[in-house]
C-alpha cells in the first residue's frame, strides 16, 4: 500500500505555579505576565495583553475594535463586559445600496461597492478602550496606566515582521492600498515588508496610536472618546463619507451582564449572553447533556453526528433569531434553557444526517432567516492568575484590516462591524441606530464547585463557535491537556449545507459519517489559510493547582506562564 509523508506539528504543554497567559502572539502573553509579576490579576493581565496584541496583530484587532470579557474571580464573582460596538446614531436599515443577497469573508454582503465591510460607512462606535477601562476599574487592581504602559512601547519601538505577519500583508495588499494612511503605515513604498534569510526583520512602527494610547493611558478612556482623538475620528470619517462622529464616540458605554450559565456533565460554563456566540453553545450544551459522547469516544463517527447534529439545531435558531436584545423580543431564557435542549436533542435520529429548522417558541413571528456566515479575523486571550481568577477575552476589527481606514494623526484602524449586520431591513439582525450587531463570539469559561478550572476560545469567524465547542469537550468530556485540546481535529457544522471535517481525522470514519447522510468536505489543516478557527486557552487543575496552558500549533500565538 502506497503512502506519504504527513505533516505533524505540535506544541508542548506550557505548566506553572502561578499565573499563566495564552494568546495570539508573544508580545502580548510577555506584557500580561509582566503585569502579573508586578502584582496586578487576572483582569489587569488580560487588559494589558489587550492592548498589546492590538499593536502587534493590528489588522486583528485594537482601540478601534470591539469585544467581549468574561470573567470568574476566585470568590465567585462571574461577569460579562460586553465592549461590542454599535451603529452610528445616524445609521438606518435601508442606508447600503443592495445588489442582492450575499456574504463577505465574515458577515453579509450584498452590498454596493462593499459599503458595509470597506470604507467610512463600515465602522461601528469602538468599544475596545471602555471595555478594558471599565474592567480594570471595576475587577483589576492597577490603573488603566499601568496597562495600557507595555502597549504604548510596543508601538514606538514597534513589531518584528515574522513570516506569518510578511504573509498576510502580501495577501492583504489590495485592502490595505484601500486608504493611503493604512498603505502608509503597514507597506514601505507600496511594497509589504518581509524577513529575509540573513538581514534584519523589518518593523512595523505606529508612533500616531502610541500618541493616543499615552492620552488613553492618562485619562482613561476620556481620552479616546472625548477630546482631541474623538473629534479627529469624527472629522475624518465624516470627511470621506461616513456617519460616524464624535458624538458617538462620546455617547459610547460598555455594558456588563451576568453570563450565561449551563450545567453541563458536572461543570458549570460561563459563556456570553444575548447577541454573542454563547446563546448559540448554550443551546448545542444543553442538546450534547443528555448524549453520553464520553461513552462513544472522542473523535468518533458517533460523537461527531451527535455534535454536528446539536450544533445544526442551534445554529437553525440563531439565524432565525437573535439580534441586540434591546431591539428583538424573543425568549433568551427558554433559548438557554435545559428543557428546550432537551425538546431539540429527541428531534435527532442517532443514525441519520439532518436539516433542521428553527425550534418554535421562541419568537413570536420568526424572524426572516439570515444568511450564514464565513470564516472571520479576530483575537482570543486567556489568564489565570495565582489566586484563581480567570479571564477570557476576544475582540476583533472583523475583517482583517477592518474597515481598511486609519485615522490620521491618532493612527486608529477602525472596525468594519457593520458588516455583521444584515443590510436587508425588516429582520432580527438589520441595521437601527445604536444598535449592537449579532457576533460570532463564544468564548467559554468553566467552573467545578465554585473554581474556574478552563478559559478557551478562538478567532475564526463563525467557526468559532463549534470550536470553542470541541475545546470544552475535549477537556472536560474526554480529558485532554489544554495543549492536546488546541492541536487536536476538528470538526464544523454551522453550515447546513455541508460538515467540514479535519482530515486528520481517519478516513473511515469520515466514510461512515457520509454513510449517515452527512455532506462531509475534508479539509486540509495547514498553517494558511486556516480551515477551522485557532484556540488558545488555559486550565488549572484542581488536584495540584497547577496552570496550564495552550495555543494552536499552527500559528504564533503562544502559552506562557510565571
Amino acid at each position: 500500500m502506497a503512502s506519504e509523508t504527513t505533516l505533524n506539528v505540535s506544541r508542548s504543554l506550557a505548566v506553572s505555579r502561578n499565573g499563566m497567559v495564552a494568546a495570539k502572539h508573544p508580545e502580548a502573553v510577555r506584557a500580561a505576565l509582566g503585569i502579573l509579576e508586578q502584582g496586578g490579576n487576572a483582569v489587569d493581565a488580560a487588559a494589558t495583553a489587550a492592548f498589546a496584541v492590538g499593536v502587534a496583530e493590528p489588522w486583528m484587532s485594537g482601540i478601534g475594535g470591539v469585544g467581549f470579557m468574561t470573567i470568574h474571580m476566585a470568590d465567585g464573582t462571574r461577569t460579562v463586559i460586553d465592549y461590542f460596538g454599535r451603529a452610528p446614531q445616524a445609521a438606518t436599515p435601508d442606508m447600503y445600496e443592495l445588489t442582492g443577497e450575499g456574504r463577505t469573508v465574515v458577515g453579509f454582503g450584498g452590498v454596493k461597492d462593499q459599503a458595509n465591510a470597506y470604507g467610512p460607512l463600515s465602522c461601528v462606535v469602538p468599544g475596545m478602550v471602555g471595555g478594558m477601562a471599565a474592567a480594570v476599574a471595576k475587577y483589576g487592581k492597577k490603573d488603566i496606566g499601568d496597562v495600557v504602559g507595555p502597549a504604548v512601547k510596543l508601538a514606538e519601538e514597534g513589531f518584528e515582521v515574522n513570516w506569518y505577519n510578511g504573509m498576510l500583508l502580501s495577501s492583504q495588499q489590495n485592502t490595505i492600498k484601500r486608504d493611503p494612511e493604512t498603505e502608509r503605515i503597514f507597506l514601505s513604498n507600496g511594497t509589504p515588508p518581509a524577513p529575509l534569510f540573513g538581514a534584519a526583520s523589518p518593523r512595523i512602527r505606529q508612533p500616531e496610536l502610541a500618541g493616543t494610547l499615552k492620552k488613553i493611558a492618562e485619562h482613561g478612556p476620556d481620552g479616546f472618546y472625548k477630546g482631541d482623538v474623538a473629534e479627529r475620528i469624527g472629522e475624518h470619517i465624516q470627511g470621506i463619507g461616513g456617519i460616524l462622529t464624535a458624538a458617538d464616540l462620546n455617547k459610547y458605554e460598555p455594558v456588563e451582564h451576568d453570563p450565561i450559565v449551563v450545567d453541563y456533565h458536572g461543570y458549570e460554563l460561563l459563556l456570553l449572553p444575548y447577541q454573542g456566540g454563547g446563546i448559540t453553545l448554550a443551546e448545542s450544551f444543553n442538546i450534547l447533556d443528555g448524549l453520553d459522547i464520553r461513552a462513544t469516544g472522542h473523535n468518533t463517527a458517533t460523537t461527531i453526528h451527535h455534535i454536528a447534529e446539536a450544533s445544526r439545531r442551534a445554529f437553525a435558531d440563531r439565524f432565525a433569531y437573535v439580534g441586540d436584545p434591546e431591539f428583538i423580543d424573543i425568549d433568551w431564557e427558554k433559548l438557554a434553557s435545559r428543557a428546550y435542549g432537551e425538546q431539540r436533542r429527541a428531534e435527532i435520529d442517532s443514525n441519520r444526517a439532518s436539516q433542521p429548522e428553527p425550534g418554535v417558541g421562541i419568537r413570536h413571528e420568526r424572524a426572516a432567516s439570515a444568511t450564514h456566515m464565513d470564516d472571520g479575523c479576530t483575537t482570543h486571550l486567556s489568564v489565570v492568575d495565582k489566586d484563581g481568577n480567570m479571564v477570557s477575552v476576544t475582540q476583533t476589527l472583523t475583517l482583517i484590516f477592518g474597515s481598511a481606514v486609519t485615522v490620521p494623526d491618532v493612527g486608529v484602524l477602525l472596525n468594519d462591524s457593520m458588516n455583521l449586520f444584515e443590510p436587508i431591513p425588516g429582520r432580527a439582525n438589520s441595521i437601527a441606530p445604536w444598535k449592537r450587531p449579532a457576533s460570532n463570539m463564544a468564548h467559554i469559561v468553566a467552573a467545578r464547585d465554585g473554581q474556574p478550572v478552563l478559559a478557551v476560545g478562538a478567532p475564526g469567524g463563525r467557526r468559532i463557535i463549534d470550536t470553542c465547542m470541541q475545546m470544552a469537550l475535549n477537556v472536560l468530556d474526554f480529558e485532554l491537556d489544554i495543549q492536546s485540546s488546541c492541536s487536536s481535529p476538528l470538526l464544523d457544522a454551522s453550515s447546513p449545507d455541508e460538515l467540514l471535517i479535519d482530515d486528520r481525522i481517519n478516513q473511515q470514519t469520515r466514510d461512515k459519517l457520509r454513510d449517515m447522510g452527512h455532506n462531509v468536505v475534508d479539509a486540509h489543516v495547514t498553517f494558511a489559510p486556516r480551515a477551522f478557527a485557532s484556540p488558545t486557552g488555559v486550565t488549572v487543575d484542581p488536584a495540584t493547582g497547577l496552570r496550564n496552558g495552550g495555543a494552536d500549533p499552527f500559528g504564533i500565538g503562544i502559552a506562557a506562564g510565571n
